[in-house]
């Protein structure tokens, strides 16, 4: 993939996957600060002209707990509870591509990338969204 596509698209993020693994190299770093520093890159990242028509949900593991605040529709945060994350990931997808919605899994697990791929769910890699994203802001595309 070489350019974030325009067309309207859920992206389904593994959150805390994604916040650790682009901010684990900064020592003693919480990850309540690494979930909220991961909300306010993907706020700004909505907000690119490219990304305009599409939505966010981003699943966090685990139970409900405070984080950052955002005002903006096109971000959602929902926490796996019990569940655990990867299923949470998987069932959306799927439901959503049944209804016939465009939707990428965001995550590292290559696991639930081959799931994903399996049932004809696209998905990618959390570094490859990022180098995608950084590239639309650094054009300023907004």
């Amino acid at each position: 993939m070489k350019s974030i596509s325009a067309k309207s698209t859920v992206y389904l993020i593994d959150g805390s996957n994604f916040s650790r693994s682009f901010w684990d190299r900064r020592q003693g770093e919480k990850p309540d600060a690494l979930e909220a520093e991961f909300l306010d890159w993907l706020d700004e990242v909505s907000r690119l002209e490219p990304l305009s028509a599409s939505c966010f949900r981003v699943i966090f593991d685990g139970g409900f707990r405070p984080v950052r605040s955002l005002a903006n529709p096109a971000i959602s945060v929902h926490f796996s509870g019990d569940e655990p994350a990867d299923d949470f990931l998987l069932e959306r997808s799927y439901f959503l591509v049944t209804e016939g919605a465009r939707c990428v899994i965001v995550s590292n697990d290559r696991e639930i990338r081959e799931k994903a791929a399996a049932e004809k769910v696209k998905s990618m890699p959390c570094e490859v969204f990022y180098r995608l994203c950084d590239v639309e802001l650094k054009k300023g595309n907004r």
